[in-house]
């Protein structure tokens, strides 16, 4: 089973031998040092947001894509600083304004994101405005893909991270901890995590297949743009090159993880095109 065997590469013993990372790089496959650090990391991660009163978790999505999260959050870094920029030039009178909860204090762009090596690097949430500075950073080896993106909200209104959503890509701890190191009650959790998702995998491994041949033909040009709710989370909305703008389809949402709060502006036409004038006014000179 495909995925059995990408999840056994991380057990059992010290290995040196050359593999892949996720954007399919020749590279020194991850040794026991490699998935313990991950697997204690992984536990802290979960440990903070599951059992935090603050944050309620509301989604649980499987990471499909191996190559799409990585490139997920490299954009997340890429867009720390615009983020910022942005809501500075907001219009207060702007429904999508957020006014940042009296007491909270931002962080660095070293807080959020810092190079361990050419594999590991330490990481926050992909929703990077409002952001819990007392949640351990997470840290991701570009050898080892994450399974799963859960989503908690602070809904807490007398917290400073009131209004703070949560996106983050997870490891699940017994998936990276070396199978040497398991216990027999931690075998039998991590056979019947893999048997359900290998299940789930070769249901849609056709459909997936298809996808990625349809996303290779319909490449888009141009810089991507991204709509930001008040919560400051930015979701991929479309393409700008040369003046014309090429909206996100229906049919990709699924491919770009366009929110529902993005979904729901692009399908607002009137909205969508007053915002369009004031962001570029006469350079948009064409939408598709």
């Amino acid at each position: 089973m495909k995925f059995l065997l990408a999840v056994l590469m991380l057990c059992g013993c010290d290995c040196y031998s050359q593999s892949k990372n996720i954007i399919e790089e020749k590279t020194k496959a991850p040794d026991i040092k490699d998935s313990l650090l991950i697997y204690y990391n992984a536990i802290q991660v979960n440990k903070f947001f599951e059992n935090n009163k603050l944050y309620n978790k509301t989604k649980t999505k499987k990471i499909e894509n191996k190559t799409d999260i990585f490139n997920s959050l490299e954009i997340a870094r890429n867009i720390f600083f615009k983020i910022r920029k942005d809501v500075s030039l907001k219009n207060t009178n702007d429904p999508d304004y957020i006014k940042i909860n009296p007491g909270y204090s931002d962080i660095t762009y070293k807080e959020y994101y810092k190079k361990v090596d050419e594999y590991k690097f330490y990481q926050r949430e992909l929703e990077n405005q409002i952001i819990n500075a007392n949640a351990p950073m997470s840290l991701f080896d570009n050898r080892i893909c994450p399974f799963i993106v859960n989503e908690y909200k602070c809904e807490e209104k007398s917290s400073v991270y009131y209004g703070d959503i949560v996106n983050i890509p997870m490891y699940i701890p017994v998936l990276v901890k070396p199978f040497s190191k398991l216990s027999d009650e931690e075998k039998i959790s991590r056979e019947l995590i893999l048997k359900k998702d290998d299940q789930s995998l070769s249901a849609s491994e056709t459909k997936n297949e298809k996808s990625n041949i349809y996303i290779e033909n319909k490449f888009r040009k141009g810089n991507a743009v991204f709509y930001f709710n008040n919560a400051g989370s930015g979701s991929i909305i479309g393409f700008m090159n040369s003046g014309v703008f090429r909206k996100v389809r229906k049919e990709e949402y699924k491919e770009f993880v366009v929110m529902k709060y993005a979904q729901d502006f692009l399908e607002n036409e009137e909205r969508f095109n007053n915002w369009l004038k004031i962001r570029y006014g006469g350079y948009c000179v064409y939408v598709r």
